[in-house]
């Protein structure tokens, strides 16, 4: 049997730029409550982010479940005719729960930083890999 070497836990310049360009992406994305930079943060964490972001997902669906926090079930708009009176009402309500939508937005940065850790360890052991099965230079 092998011996089995783990990659270094220390950080380069490489994988420290790629990991704050995709937390800084995610973290803009998730800020704005815009998708492009969301979706060019987990294209760059990709291999791992295939598993990260329907994690994400599913953890959103559980939150969403705890009474109060379901955006769904607490926003929504209405509007009415005008009257005799001339005046018209239009309402409209987004209730989300604060800490539903702080807390969604911390797990998606954090599922997207750590698929790009999780892509920089796998490319470590691939290469201490290749490394070790160097044949010596006499």
């Amino acid at each position: 049997m092998g011996h089995v070497t783990f990659p270094s836990a220390r950080p380069t310049w490489r994988s420290s730029t790629y990991l704050a360009a995709v937390a800084g992406l995610a973290t803009v994305g998730f800020v704005q409550g815009s998708p492009g930079p969301i979706v060019i943060a987990a294209l760059l964490a990709l291999p791992a982010s295939i598993v990260a972001v329907p994690g994400y997902y599913v953890v959103y669906g559980l939150l969403a479940l705890v009474t109060g926090a379901n955006p769904s079930s607490s926003s929504g708009s209405g509007s009415g005719s005008a009257s005799a009176g001339g005046s018209s009402t239009t309402v409209t309500t987004d209730d989300t729960a604060t800490w539903f939508a702080v807390t969604t937005h911390v797990l998606g940065v954090l599922a997207l930083v750590a698929a790009a850790a999780l892509n920089v360890l796998l490319v470590q052991a691939v290469l201490s890999r290749r490394r070790g099965r160097r044949a010596p230079v006499a």
